[in-house]
C-alpha cells in the first residue's frame, strides 16, 4: 500500500516536471493526452543530438534538466545528464549571441538555495572574494572541487538558470559563469574581490575557443527550409540574417569564428548545406570534398 502511494506521488511529480519542460518547449517534448498519466515522447529532430556545436537553446535546456533532476532517477541517467550539462556549460561560457539576451525569460520556477544566493549577493555588494566548491565533470566523473579564492562580480538569469559570473584566484585572467546550483560551501573572505576589465569580460565570450586568437568571419550558408540549421537546432555562430530564396531554400548569415571545428561541422553537412561566403572557407570545403571523391573513384 505504501509502495503504491509512493509510486503515485513520484508519478505526479514527474508529470509536473515534464509539463513544466513541455511548457518551455524543452527537448522537443511531445505530449499524448489520450490517456492518463500522459504519454511523453521526444521529437525526432531532437533525438540525434550528436552535433559537436551545441546550440544555446539546447545548452540552456540541459542546464535546466540538471537543475530539475530528481534524486530518485538511476545513477547512469544522472551521469549522462551531468556530462551533457558540462558540455552545455562550455557552450554558455563561450560566445553568447546578442539576440539571446532579448528573448522572453522562461517562467519556470526552480527551488534554489536562498541562503547561498544571499551569501553571493553579500559578497558582491561588499566587494569581497569568497572560497567555494564547484561541481565539475572531469573524465566523465563528477567531483566537488575546492577553490580557495573566487571573485564573484555578478548574478544573472540565463534561460531560467541563475548563473554566478566570476574570476578564479589572483592571477587567472579569464571570466567564467556557473549555475548557482553547482556551487556550495561558500565562505566570504576578508580579501577584496578582483574587478574584471572590459578585456577580461570579453574572455567569457571567447572561453569556448580556449583563449586562442581566431579570425571573425561573416558566414553565409544555403540550407533547405526544413533543415536543423534553419530551425535553430544547429547554430554556427551568432545569427544576423535569414532570407528565404524560395519554398525549399534559405540563406542564413552568421557572425562566427573561423575554426577547424567549424570547418569539420560544415563538411559533415556538405551533402545538404552549401557555404556561400567567405570564399576561402567555401574553397576549403570544396578541397575536402574533392579529396573525398578521389578516394572513392
Amino acid at each position: 500500500m505504501l509502495l503504491n502511494q509512493g509510486f503515485k506521488v513520484t508519478t505526479r511529480m514527474l508529470q509536473r516536471d515534464l509539463q513544466s519542460l513541455y511548457d518551455q518547449g524543452c527537448f522537443g517534448l511531445e505530449k499524448d493526452t489520450r490517456s492518463k498519466p500522459y504519454g511523453w515522447s521526444i521529437n525526432a529532430q531532437w533525438r540525434g543530438g550528436s552535433a559537436k556545436i551545441m546550440s544555446s537553446e539546447v545548452a540552456e535546456h540541459y542546464l535546466l534538466l540538471e537543475q530539475l533532476l530528481p534524486q530518485s532517477v538511476p545513477s547512469y541517467v544522472k551521469q549522462s545528464v551531468h556530462t551533457k550539462a558540462e558540455q552545455a556549460l562550455k557552450r554558455v561560457n563561450g560566445h553568447v549571441p546578442e539576440w539571446l539576451s532579448i528573448l522572453p525569460k522562461p517562467s519556470l520556477k526552480v527551488n534554489i538555495d536562498t541562503q547561498l544566493v544571499a551569501q553571493i549577493k553579500h559578497a558582491i555588494e561588499y566587494n569581497r572574494a569568497v572560497s567555494a566548491e564547484l561541481y565539475r565533470v572531469l573524465y566523465d566523473e563528477a567531483h566537488w572541487l575546492k577553490f580557495a579564492e573566487l571573485s564573484v562580480y555578478n548574478l544573472v538569469e540565463q534561460g531560467g538558470v541563475l548563473m554566478a559570473q566570476f574570476m578564479v584566484g589572483t592571477l587567472h585572467d579569464k571570466c567564467y559563469q556557473m549555475p548557482v546550483y553547482r556551487i556550495r560551501n561558500v565562505h566570504i573572505l576578508q580579501k577584496t574581490r578582483r574587478e574584471p576589465s572590459t578585456e577580461q569580460l570579453e574572455s567569457l565570450r571567447s572561453a569556448i575557443n580556449k583563449g586562442m586568437s581566431q579570425e571573425a568571419i561573416e558566414l553565409i550558408v544555403k540550407v533547405p527550409s526544413h533543415s536543423a540549421v534553419n530551425q535553430g537546432f544547429i547554430e554556427l555562430g551568432e545569427l544576423t540574417d535569414k532570407q528565404h530564396i524560395d519554398e525549399k531554400s534559405v540563406l542564413v548569415t552568421y557572425q562566427t569564428i573561423d575554426t577547424e571545428q567549424l570547418t569539420d561541422e560544415l563538411f559533415k553537412c556538405a551533402h545538404w548545406l552549401e557555404v556561400i561566403k567567405p570564399e576561402k572557407l567555401r574553397q576549403r570545403i570544396f578541397s575536402k570534398l574533392k579529396a573525398a571523391a578521389n578516394i572513392y573513384k
